[in-house]
């Protein structure tokens, strides 16, 4: 039993199975169908040439898949206007034929048109459109009906439709998408047979167009070719013109292109001698006549071309005119005893308004003759003929010309050379030039090292450069020589720089290659020691440095000793600039130099804390200077033991006791202000009126030096109060051992202005007699060591006895400068010397004695 229920089932399957295989087979056949319908149809419009041929085929393929015995198509124009194109309708044929663009317009096929939508209707459908408004009702009343828009693009050209007026046929969404598909084909064979009408119609057009063009055509192709043939031939003459040099040649070439043109069997070329009054005829071909000789200037043809200076194209009945009327005396005079031309055609041969001659072609045939073309041909011909004669002509001028030039451009070629190579020598010095200025600009002119600009330059790049690194270490060097200043004083100035140089090289040889060694002026020197591990590294350097300048060195057979004083600053991240680190290296070299020579210090904390100090002082010393704390303090000026000569004027502070004031003379001096303070004591004494008294005071050589500080002092003098020959103004003999030409003339102003001059300390050192000599003092002054020393050298009273000779020879008078009590004095009056200066320390008398000679 079970086996049948199994069997039955198995069958119903098969049986399942084999209906939708059927129905699968079917669809495909009838897509198979379809599909080579539609291929048909594709094949049709690409080839149709009637869209009369087109629609039936449309129909008859429709009627093949479904029931399409009632088909039409209606078209749209531009105007919106519906065109019934095809129909076949079984009720209301005669209907369609007179239906207006109204009808379809408001009908379904108008409904389809406006919503460019397929539409499958039924009857109820219809019912509903027309009670909507949507349609009119028009014509039998269908049981369904189909149609489709034809569209290109999003344009609506029309509606494709079927209806059907049997209840037993009825549409479906593929017979609509049947349809569909035909439509689109329908509109591609529309638009290729339009375009083929357009086409047809526009080539109707165009070939009408074109005959008549072509026939313009034919003529300017005539035309064009002559002129083509024509400038041909005016190239080659004008090619030729330009390359010929042989004359006989050029004329045979011409006739040749001549006889291409036109008829030139007989041709000729008469020229003109330089005179103007003979022709001559270097090409001459005549088929009756030979050349002719040069001859005298006649009345034949080629003169009257040459008198009218116009080309002249004259036939024979012409000639025998100008025969009559004596324009051409006799035709024998152009063509001898032969037979006359029946066309003649000449041209002048032109070179700006000059005639050179003529070219003349003549026929003798009777059924030719030259035209107006050949004329103006053979008119331009002339002219490039010319040209060619003229050149001929100019050959040897030009040929002697060009010669010259060659000549000329040779020597302006060699001079060009010669001024390249010069400019070249300029730019090349130029650059040198440059190149040392640049390196004269940044590098010290003695030893080469760099200067000042180049050192800082590289030490603020430096410090640019430290944030970039994790732990940045370097330091700098600042050196002073010692005992530079005697050297240069004692063995002259071309020793000192030869110092300074060998001190130069011998910084360079002892540190590193990438080590900075700078000069900063005179004998100060600096080393940046661009990478170091620690600082013992830069002592290390300072160390081998000192001791290399310890060594004795040679100038030019002079042994000189010196030595050094190095301060070394080590870069801390507390500097914010180079400047500061060039700073505190200084201040570590002047510390260097007051412990003594050839040893170096490291700047530190506590220098720093010094240095502040100093500058507190500084400031406390500017601000006594700010409120005059000072006042003049005399020293009598004695003759013998009593006598009164006059007074030494001497700085006196307000506070502090003796050992305070003397600090703040030397503050004074290393800040620079004593040449103002020096300046308010001698404005003070000029303002003064004290009798007969001189004053005498010393002031620093800064005076002299600078011109700003000359001029104070000048404009002092010149509102003196007191007499200037009551004052006295003297400087040391230190400052004046190497007196500038600018000082030398500075002591000779304030000699005109009427003050006396003084030479104080002298014979402190050097005692140059020179100076005595050379230059008008009116006191000097020995030195207080010199005066003390004389009772233990019979040296210095030699030397004080040829002092006082000289006084009396120059007038100045000779002051020794001791102590009031002191038992030297006696001793240099019994010498000689009978004028003293006190130089006991300042007492308070004598700091206020200037209120008592007020």
């Amino acid at each position: 039993m079970k086996d049948i229920t199994t069997l039955d089932k198995t069958r119903h399957l098969v049986v399942s199975q084999l209906r939708r295989m059927r129905k699968l087979v079917a669809g495909y056949k009838q897509a198979y169908i379809i599909q080579g319908a539609l291929l048909k149809l594709s094949e049709l419009a690409s080839c149709i040439k009637d869209m009369r041929e087109f629609y039936p085929a449309i129909h008859r393929l429709l009627n093949q898949q479904l029931k399409a015995d009632n088909f039409y198509v209606v078209l749209c124009d531009q105007d919106q206007r519906f065109v019934l194109e095809y129909f076949a309708d079984e009720k209301d044929q005669h209907i369609l034929l007179d239906a207006p663009s109204e009808a379809f317009a408001s009908g379904l096929t108008g409904y389809v048109a406006r919503t460019k939508q397929a539409l499958l209707c039924d009857q109820d459908d219809y019912r509903r459109l027309v009670e909507s408004g949507d349609i009119t009702a028009q014509g039998t009343a269908c049981q369904y009906w189909v149609g489709v828009p034809l569209c290109r693009g999003e344009k609506v050209i029309g509606v494709m439709a079927i209806q059907s007026y049997d209840p037993q046929c009825h549409y479906n969404q593929h017979d609509l998408a049947l349809i569909s598909n035909i439509a689109i084909h329908t509109v591609t064979a529309i638009d290729r047979v339009r375009s083929r009408e357009l086409l047809e119609q526009t080539v109707r057009e165009r070939t009408q167009q074109l005959q008549s063009i072509n026939q313009s055509l034919q003529k300017e192709i005539r035309e064009r070719t002559n002129a083509e043939q024509l400038q041909s031939a005016l190239y080659k003459i004008s090619e030729m013109t330009a390359k010929s040099t042989d004359m006989m040649s050029f004329y045979h070439e011409v006739y040749q292109i001549l006889s291409e043109l036109m008829k030139a069997d007989n041709c000729y070329i008469a020229l003109l001698n330089e005179a103007g009054d003979r022709l001559r005829f270097p090409f001459y071909l005549d088929q009756y006549t030979p050349t002719p000789t040069e001859r005298a200037l006649q009345s034949g043809l080629t003169e009257y071309v040459i008198r009218s200076g116009e080309a002249k194209l004259i036939s024979q009945t012409q000639l025998l005119d100008l025969v009559k009327t004596g324009v051409v005396d006799r035709v024998k005079s152009s063509f001898g005893h032969y037979a006359m031309p029946t066309s003649w055609l000449g041209a002048p041969l032109m070179l700006g308004e000059q005639v050179l001659g003529v070219i003349a072609l003549q026929c003798y045939d009777n059924t030719y003759s030259y035209s107006e073309q050949e004329l103006n041909l053979l008119r331009f011909v002339s002219q490039h003929i010319a040209v060619a004669i003229s050149r001929k002509l100019n050959t040897e001028q030009q040929k002697q010309q060009h010669e010259e030039l060659e000549k000329r451009i040779f020597e302006r070629t060699r001079e060009l050379r010669q001024t390249n190579l010069f400019l070249r020598l300029q730019v090349e010095e130029r650059k040198k030039a440059e190149e040392k200025l640049f390196h004269e600009a940044n590098h010290d002119a003695l030893t080469g090292l760099a200067n000042r600009q180049m050192f800082l330059m590289q030490l603020r790049q430096r410090f640019s450069y430290r944030n970039r690194e994790a732990n940045p270490r370097f330091a700098l060097l600042f050196i002073d020589l010692d005992r530079f200043k005697l050297i240069n004083d004692t063995l002259g100035h071309h020793i000192g720089d030869l110092f300074l140089i060998e001190v130069s090289q011998r910084l360079q040889q002892t540190v590193r290659e990438h080590d900075l060694v700078a000069r900063l002026g005179g004998d100060e020197f600096v080393i940046l020691l661009g990478q170091i591990q620690s600082d013992l590294d830069a002592e290390e350097v300072a160390e081998r440095l000192i001791e290399s300048l310890r060594q004795p060195m040679i100038l030019e057979g002079q042994q000189v000793c010196s030595g050094a004083s190095l301060g070394i600053a080590c870069y801390q991240p507390e500097y914010q600039s180079a400047d500061e680190l060039l700073r505190d290296a200084d201040a570590a070299m002047y510390q260097a130099k007051s412990f003594g020579r050839n040893r170096f210090v490291i700047f530190n904390d506590s220098m720093r804390q010094q240095m502040l100090q100093e500058l507190g002082q500084e400031q406390a010393l500017q601000q006594a200077v700010a409120q005059q704390q000072f006042a003049p303090a005399f020293r009598p000026l004695l003759q013998g033991d009593a006598d009164v000569l006059g007074y030494q004027v001497q700085l006196d502070w307000q506070l502090g006791d003796a050992e305070h004031k003397a600090e703040l003379s030397r503050q004074a001096t290393q800040a620079g202000l004593m040449p103002d303070i020096e300046l308010e004591l001698v404005r003070q004494i000029c303002q003064k009126n004290a009798g007969a008294t001189v004053f005498c005071m010393t002031l620093s050589n800064g005076h002299l030096n600078n011109t700003v500080l000359f001029d104070k002092l000048c404009n002092v003098l010149r509102h003196s109060v007191l007499p200037l020959h009551q004052l006295c103004i003297g400087f040391n003999e230190a400052d004046l051992l190497n007196l500038t030409s600018t000082q030398l003339a500075n002591l000779h102003q304030l000699k005109r202005l009427g003050i006396r001059l003084l030479l104080d300390q002298f014979a402190a050192e050097v005692a140059a007699l020179g100076l005595l000599v050379q230059y008008p003092f009116d006191f000097v002054v020995l030195d207080t060591a010199f005066s003390r020393s004389l009772q233990r050298s019979d040296q210095r009273k030699q030397l004080l006895q040829v002092l006082l000779s000289l006084a009396q020879t120059h007038k100045y008078r000779l002051v020794a400068a001791v102590a009031e009590n002191d038992e030297s004095r006696a001793y240099l009056t019994q010498l000689g010397c009978c004028y003293f200066a006190d130089s006991s320390p300042v007492s308070e008398n004598q700091s206020g004695l200037f209120q008592q000679l007020a």
